[in-house]
């Protein structure tokens, strides 16, 4: 792994979107003009509009189906229909969900959750405890190609039901209607965090083929219409547990390019924009589009991977040089408004688990030698919105371009 920045602070539309989140102060920014009351925010738009419009999703969610949650589109919709036995707050707290508590052996293996009664599926069917068993089973089924039921893993026996040598899941036990229990290979104290993940939400024991295009689950949104490349259109829970939404819908725009996002949102066609981090100055400068902005914690951690396989990066020692040579505070600074900190590890300082005596990657001069006397050239290829610029490695003979690939040249030595 090449240096890292923890960007951080992104927000919510509401409630409905409890994704995992946390990281450091002042981080990232988000537009969302009133949030949650009937009137868009931008420019000229209708205060008798009803539907909440979110612009946040690039690209199309890869499925609205849980057990299919690899993206962050997906997990996003999965939060919006559906619900987990627990939740994630906006502030990375967790919280109870559809079950009202759990308790905990004090061997610290197993786990028995007791659950809401009288909350429904957006069909009408009854939640209980044989939802949570199918869901799971479902999640980890190969049969399901989901990809993601990792977060499933700590249970005994889920590996080997995964990997198709086992017919159930050994420790995992639905006692009765309102009770759950779980016995794990070994003792693993964020079990509970990990059914607030999006894989881990409580799908209907009667799941139709189709599920992945027509969710249904227990959620404060209903979904409605899902137009590919286009928009995901929710409707609002009445019936929500937990109290329903201010608002009659929700649609989930699809705006690939942020200008034409921006320009949506400036128009009072949206309502909630993400700004990227090297745009909020320009924001913040005006007192009227200041007003418009709200943060809230992200967990995001921007980093470059680098195959360990390949020609000379197999040497830890050029690995390293790549490491040192790069100014991860410029990019901080320059390309995203300060608005994050320098990681040094993977766990940002809002989170349980973060070491507070650990010391970001230093930058030092690191002698060494590549495996050619002319150097070497590697191509970095991008993925997602990154910004153009001059590669901040040119004293060690890097050449980048970040339109397409980046052409690294490593120079002997260094």
């Amino acid at each position: 792994m090449m240096s890292t920045v923890l960007p951080g602070r992104t927000s919510a539309a509401s409630r409905s979107d409890a994704q995992p989140s946390a990281a450091s102060r002042a981080l990232l920014l988000v537009l969302c003009a009133a949030a949650l009351s009937g009137a868009a925010c931008g420019g000229a738009s209708t205060p008798t509009r009803h539907t909440l419009i979110d612009s946040r999703d690039n690209y199309d969610p890869r499925s609205l189906d849980p057990a299919l949650s690899t993206d962050v589109p997906t997990g996003r919709a999965v939060s919006l229909v559906f619900d987990g036995l627990a939740r994630f707050t906006a502030s990375a707290e967790l919280v109870p969900d559809l079950a009202t508590r759990w308790e905990v052996s004090p061997d610290g293996l197993t786990y028995t959750y007791h659950l809401k009664s009288g909350v429904h599926f957006h069909d009408g069917s009854l939640f209980t405890a044989s939802d949570v068993r199918h869901s799971f089973q479902r999640a980890l089924n190969p049969a399901t190609k989901g990809g993601r039921g990792w977060p499933l893993y700590p249970i005994r026996g889920a590996k080997e039901f995964a990997a198709g040598t086992a017919k159930s899941i050994e420790g995992l036990q639905v006692v009765d209607d309102s009770t759950v229990r779980f016995t794990l290979t070994e003792p693993f104290a964020i079990f509970p965090k990990m059914l607030a993940m999006p894989v881990t939400a409580i799908v209907p024991k009667n799941t139709p083929a189709n599920f992945g295009e027509h969710p249904i689950g227990t959620g404060p949104w209903k979904f409605v219409e899902w137009r590919h490349d286009d928009y995901v259109l929710y409707a609002r829970n009445a019936q929500y547990h937990d109290g329903p939404p201010k608002e009659d819908s929700l649609m989930a725009r699809i705006i690939p390019e942020m200008s034409t996002a921006e320009a949506e949102f400036e128009g009072g066609n949206v309502d909630v924009l993400w700004l990227p981090e090297q745009a909020t100055p320009s924001w913040e400068e005006n007192d009227e589009t200041r007003a418009l902005l709200q943060s809230a914690p992200s967990l995001r951690l921007i980093y470059a991977g680098i195959n360990t396989t390949h020609g000379p990066l197999r040497d830890v020692r050029v690995r390293q040089a790549i490491n040192y040579a790069i100014d991860t505070r410029m990019i901080l600074r320059r390309l995203m408004g300060g608005r994050g900190v320098v990681a040094a590890g993977v766990i940002p300082p809002s989170l349980a688990g973060y070491d507070s005596t650990r010391a970001p990657y230093g930058r030092h001069v690191l002698w060494t030698y590549c495996h050619t006397p002319n150097g070497s050239t590697f191509d970095m290829l991008p993925r997602g919105r990154l910004p153009k610029l001059k590669s901040p490695t040119e004293q060690i003979g890097v050449e980048a371009r970040l339109d397409i690939k980046r052409r690294l040249r490593i120079p002997h030595p260094f």
